[in-house]
């Protein structure tokens, strides 16, 4: 039977709709809501967002770093220094499409922040031993939903088409990531980089 999910050509959307819905966990909101009408303020004011997102993930990151075991400290260490490349590649990219547009930088520091709590939100899941509920009940939901039940079934169309094998950068920080989850919770990779693939997906 084809369902209504089956037909929407853009369903991480919809899903992740599902998930805010859901559920107000999970990666913090914005500081602050930007809403000037002048460029120059919205993006002092997305600039400030990002920076207080930032200095959120490097104190996560720097007391995870303290607490974690030898064995698993060069994964994070790496798997932190891939998602850097990633952030600053793909927020310029965001920049590059609509410059030299008035907005341009706006749509940089936006991106910036999205991505940098969605990693903050990672990075609670490895200091906390957090269990993702917010990721897993939307997960359920849609399983139970649509799909009889099967959790798999849910994973496996997250992951379908994510990441392009183009998208260089992304893989090597969900590799890593993902082993660095393996390690420490014994994770399977497939529900790993679907999780990667879900919250890469909101922060947009």
């Amino acid at each position: 039977m084809v369902t209504p999910w089956d037909r929407d050509e853009d369903w991480m959307k919809r899903f992740a709709a599902l998930f805010l819905g859901l559920t107000l966990c999970g990666v913090s909101v914005a500081s602050k809501i930007c809403d000037s009408t002048a460029t120059e303020q919205l993006e002092a004011c997305a600039k400030s967002n990002y920076a207080e997102a930032d200095g959120k993930l490097n104190s996560a990151y720097k007391d995870l770093l303290s607490k974690t075991t030898y064995q698993h400290k060069n994964l994070l260490v790496t798997a932190q220094q891939n998602w850097i490349k990633y952030k600053e590649k793909y927020c310029q990219d965001a920049f590059d499409a609509t410059s030299p547009g008035q907005e341009a930088g706006i749509d940089r520091w936006s991106c910036l922040e999205a991505v940098t709590r969605a990693r903050e939100r990672e990075l609670q899941y490895f200091a906390l031993n957090d269990d993702l509920s917010d990721f897993y009940h939307a997960v359920d939901f849609v399983a139970r939903t649509y799909e009889g039940g099967d959790r798999d079934k849910v994973i496996k169309k997250i992951n379908f088409g994510y990441p392009s094998k183009d998208d260089g950068l992304w893989l090597n920080y969900v590799e890593e990531n993902c082993k660095l989850a393996s390690a420490m919770f014994h994770e399977d990779r497939l529900t790993c980089v679907a999780r990667q693939n879900f919250y890469r997906d909101w922060s947009r």
